[in-house]
């Protein structure tokens, strides 16, 4: 089965001039950080990539959005988010990229093999593992109310 080129650039980057897989990428980019922040796990490390972006795309503030630029306080990055952000400058990588690309590491095992071989694309990828996880929350909530009339029904 031919695929579009649109949906082969998303499974894959560009690297000194080859094509190279997001997941080898990540996990090379996993293995810096983890000679550099021990200490740091998946999630908290999600997290730190998401400050990074914002402060390198300048957004990374106190409060709410609506307030005028001019009266906003910017945030600093904490000791551990600045090391990480100098790491990815280090490797000449964009923060808002890596994490996009740590966003879709993260996805459910099918889908990641439906990236990989370039079925879908990753902005797909991404919110087939959102619809899926609110579709869980979901049937748990409604499990929880079926056990609460349960239960009011026997008092």
């Amino acid at each position: 089965m031919v695929y579009g080129t649109r949906q082969m650039m998303n499974r894959s980057i560009r690297e000194n001039g080859h094509k190279r897989n997001i997941f080898d990428k990540v996990h090379e980019i996993r293995e810096h950080i983890k000679k550099v922040l021990p200490e740091v796990d998946g999630s908290r490390l999600i997290q730190m990539l998401s400050h990074c972006r914002q402060y390198y795309e300048g957004k990374l503030h106190y409060g709410r959005r609506g307030i005028p630029e001019n009266q906003q306080k910017k945030r600093d990055l904490t000791e551990a988010e600045r090391i990480l952000f100098d790491l990815l400058l280090r490797l000449n990588l964009n923060p808002s990229t890596t994490y996009r690309w740590f966003l879709a590491a993260r996805i459910p095992g099918d889908i990641k093999e439906k990236l990989a071989k370039g079925m879908i694309s990753q902005k797909k990828a991404l919110e087939i593992a959102a619809n899926r996880k609110r579709v869980k929350e979901s049937n748990t909530g409604l499990l929880m109310i079926e056990e609460i009339r349960t239960i009011m029904r026997s008092l």
